[in-house]
């Protein structure tokens, strides 16, 4: 935990260590919609390619990736501070739900509390909240942070059966820590072998391990799936051809990458976006059981009516953003 708090202080002090990283399908849009402000009112003709890593968790060397985690605390300790945030339930707003949330800065951070809290990315969409400080904190240096985040990797336990197995390749999934891990290694990925992305008209987005480039050279997607589909080992990064999409005729080393019907929109963590016009809208066409698709469930409790008005005035805005996605 101490660790995840300092890498989320990092991620807002150094956003570009993250590279295309992505942390919710949500992010797609705005990406997309500033690429395409970028273009302009006629833009040229578009090339999207889309690669997929296998097993991405499961293939990251260890000693690589702790020896990146090295350079990317920027201060020398770290306070982690506690403070509980008091919100109304959104099943009855006659009770409140009260939230302990640990952030960490620097320790020669002299800010006080509210200041820290203005500051922050998310608070003003927390409406109707009140905010209280604590006066649980503690200091951990960066030497005692790295030395808990190698203990978290290399000594990670898997139990089969009545036997313990270490893990002693990739990183430990389901952890507070596994997607964080796998942004930064993912970005330094791209900043060294993927340099030639840089510059305008090109748009690289990667959620977890799903890498989507999209630009108007064709040359550059081209050699992006080229790159990626051939391997780069020190990155533990294996591609299948069969699992890569594009959206113009591509071989590599004499395998044909599949391509998308000219027809159809092209598939990305769920959306569809169209070729064209960059317009973004969700999947429904060829799923595979519609019915659970297009289902909502409900947890069994006490009060079940209320968690059906619940989940249903929660999946709304969702529907109302992906509909304007679309106009």
């Amino acid at each position: 935990m101490y660790m995840f708090c300092a890498n989320s202080s990092e991620q807002s002090l150094q956003p570009s260590r993250l590279g295309s990283s992505m942390f919710s399908v949500g992010d797609i849009y705005s990406r997309i919609k500033m690429f395409k402000a970028q273009l302009g009112l006629s833009p040229p003709p578009l090339y999207f390619a889309k690669v997929d890593v296998k097993a991405a968790f499961d293939t990251i060397p260890q000693d690589a990736m702790l020896k990146l985690m090295r350079d990317i605390p920027s201060q020398p300790g770290y306070r982690i501070s506690k403070h509980v945030e008091i919100a109304p339930l959104e099943s009855d707003n006659s009770k409140a739900a009260k939230r302990w949330r640990s952030t960490a800065h620097a320790t020669n951070d002299k800010a006080g509390f509210l200041a820290r809290l203005e500051e922050a990315p998310n608070t003003a969409a927390r409406t109707n909240t009140v905010f209280v400080d604590s006066a649980a904190q503690m200091n951990r240096g960066t030497g005692e942070l790295l030395a808990l985040t190698t203990d978290h990797v290399k000594q990670n336990l898997v139990r089969i059966g009545k036997k313990y197995y270490r893990q002693k390749t990739g990183i430990p999934q389901g952890s507070v820590l596994s997607s964080t891990l796998c942004s930064y290694f993912y970005a330094d990925l791209e900043q060294k072998e993927l340099g030639f992305l840089r510059g305008d008209g090109c748009l690289l987005l990667r959620l977890t391990d799903d890498f989507l480039l999209i630009t108007t050279d064709r040359e550059k997607a081209a050699r992006f799936v080229q790159v990626m589909v051939r391997g780069v080992p020190e990155y533990g990064v294996t591609v299948s051809p069969g699992k890569s999409l594009v959206s113009f005729e591509l071989a590599v080393d004499g395998v044909t990458v599949p391509m998308l019907e000219t027809s159809a929109g092209f598939l990305y963590c769920g959306l569809v976006i169209d070729c064209r016009t960059l317009e973004v809208r969700k999947q429904r066409d060829g799923v595979k059981d519609p019915v659970i698709f297009n289902s909502l469930t409900v947890e069994f409790s006490r009060y079940p009516g209320r968690n059906f008005k619940r989940k249903v005035l929660s999946e709304l805005p969702p529907l109302f953003y992906w509909i304007g996605c679309c106009c």
